[in-house]
């Protein structure tokens, strides 16, 4: 029962401590200051705790909160590499006007 509140909780935390970093990415379409590796290194995290819930663990809880997790480490590091794609093909690193 403990164990339940306590999934509970850290599945809502987790739900919504990746808002404000997809808000932000999506409203100013810029992450220069976002590092890729570390957004890998998460989303590696992510899956393999995601892979551990699916195959050790049969609590639905568990393998809900890891699966949200890792869906929005993976949403973080797409709009991450998207985002700083456009912002090099538009113009450089900062988005000027001298290209490469």
């Amino acid at each position: 029962m403990l164990g339940d509140i306590l999934l509970t909780i850290v599945s809502f935390c987790t739900f919504i401590s990746y808002f404000p970093q997809i808000i932000k990415l999506i409203k100013t379409k810029k992450s220069d200051d976002l590092s890729i590796q570390s957004w890998i290194l998460w989303v590696t995290s992510s899956l393999t705790y995601t892979l551990y819930a699916i195959f050790v663990s049969e609590d639905f809880m568990l393998i809900f909160e890891t699966c949200l997790e890792l869906f929005f480490c993976l949403l973080i590091l797409i709009l991450a590499i998207l985002y700083r794609k456009n912002s090099t093909i538009k113009g450089g690193k900062y988005g000027d006007d001298k290209g490469i």
